[in-house]
């Protein structure tokens, strides 16, 4: 005797169904924080972290109807609904290995096994650089070159007795450090994924997900809260070891060459492809742009006009600044263009030597790292201020507030 069909009807209409929610929730927890075609363009992360953190209800629950369903049809229904059934299992093992392994970020880009440090390296390489002081008083720098870090997107270091994160997104091109201290106490944190094209860092403690181009946390318990920011600076291996002597380079872990190798290119802009590919116009999503920070104000700098001119003086907000490139046409600083709080600002030209920089008001000459050489301010070094390398697309979407100088 045949089994009736109207039980097996429901049993095939309730595997279909937990199957689809199933797939749809793991395909969706990866395509709605990977850059992937149409994912990063909306305000999702709302939805894609509530999503995240009820993956395990929805594994359990559609799981359990799956198979109590795939049981029925396998016992009682034909080969048809068997073999269909097989597949289906088959080709949800499938999607739910590549999205909770090879596709998730911290499998994609694993941390290194170890630092290892050595005070050489090649000196054009551009480096993420850090100087910081310990409660003795001694100050101690380090440098983390962008295409080792570009790869790891962050690297946890102990600095001067002091946690830091070093963190690169090549798809934003931004290099940040924080503390990664919350609360008082140092979090570990793992790459999650990307939010709005920036990477996102997931803190162990509480599963907030915390934007790099700013450190803020943007979704979870401790949603609003930020990350310290580290002052770093971004310039070449050479330009950075002549400012500090003493630095030590982070090198490359081995058995990551491969992974390495593939960011050839990057920290120049010759890399192919649209996602870490710059544009060499300016004023595109993929331009080079400076982002330079002065209290609550912030303005964005064409990279193409600074290669040009070597030198900009404008004005963040209500701080007059100057914008200076250094002789390696990659290593750049942003400093307050007043010597003194009361004195007048710089007004500063270039030279025939790509060091050194004329005052026109004054005559005095100025080197690439604000020191004043002669002149009514000799010994002078002007204050440094925040200022970043950084794709178009990724500084506007982060600094909604920023103005921008565009020639002409």
């Amino acid at each position: 005797m045949s089994p009736s069909p109207r039980p097996l009807r429901a049993a095939a209409f309730v595997f279909v169904l937990a199957w689809i929610v199933l797939l749809a929730a793991e395909v969706l927890r990866v395509w709605l924080i990977m850059p992937m075609p149409g994912s990063q363009q909306g305000d999702t992360i709302g939805f894609a972290y509530t999503l995240h953190r009820s993956m395990l209800a929805v594994r359990i629950v559609a799981g359990a109807a799956i198979l109590w369903a795939a049981a029925r049809l396998v016992a009682r229904g034909r080969w048809p609904a068997r073999t269909a059934v097989g597949i289906c299992l088959a080709l949800l093992g499938v999607v739910a290995y590549g999205t909770n392994g090879p596709m998730s970020a911290d499998v994609m880009f694993r941390q290194p096994g170890a630092l290892t440090f050595a005070p050489t390296g090649q000196p054009g390489a551009l480096v993420v650089g850090v100087e910081l002081t310990d409660a003795a008083g001694r100050s101690q720098a380090r440098a983390y070159p962008i295409q080792l870090i570009g790869y790891h997107h962050q690297v946890r270091d102990t600095v001067a007795g002091q946690p830091v994160m070093v963190t690169y997104c090549t798809v934003c091109r931004t290099g940040r450090v924080f503390s990664p201290v919350v609360d008082g106490t140092a979090d570990t944190f793992r790459l999650v994924g990307m939010d709005h094209w920036n990477a996102m860092f997931e803190d162990s403690r509480t599963g907030s997900w915390w934007r790099q181009a700013t450190g803020e946390a943007v979704t979870g318990p401790l949603k609003g809260k930020s990350l310290a920011e580290i002052p770093s600076r971004q310039m070449t291996w050479a330009a950075w070891s002549a400012l500090h002597p003493q630095s030590d380079l982070m090198q490359p872990d081995p058995q990551f060459a491969p992974r390495y190798a593939r960011m050839e290119g990057f920290a120049e802009g010759t890399t192919e492809g649209g996602l870490t590919g710059r544009d060499p116009q300016s004023w595109q999503r993929k331009s080079w742009v400076v982002g330079v920070l002065a209290g609550d104000a912030a303005r964005a700098f064409d990279w193409n006009e600074l290669v040009r001119d070597r030198v900009i003086n404008d004005q963040v907000g209500d701080r007059p600044v100057l914008l200076l490139l250094g002789a390696d046409g990659a290593s750049f600083r942003a400093f307050d263009a007043r010597p003194g709080e009361t004195a007048p600002r710089l007004d500063l030209e270039r030279t025939a030597d790509a060091s050194r920089f004329r005052d026109r008001a004054t005559g005095a000459t100025w080197d690439e790292s604000g020191l004043a050489l002669d002149g009514p301010n000799a010994g002078t070094r002007l204050a440094a201020i925040p200022a970043y390398q950084e794709f178009w697309h990724s500084w506007q979407t982060f600094r909604p507030e920023t103005t921008a100088r565009k020639a002409g």
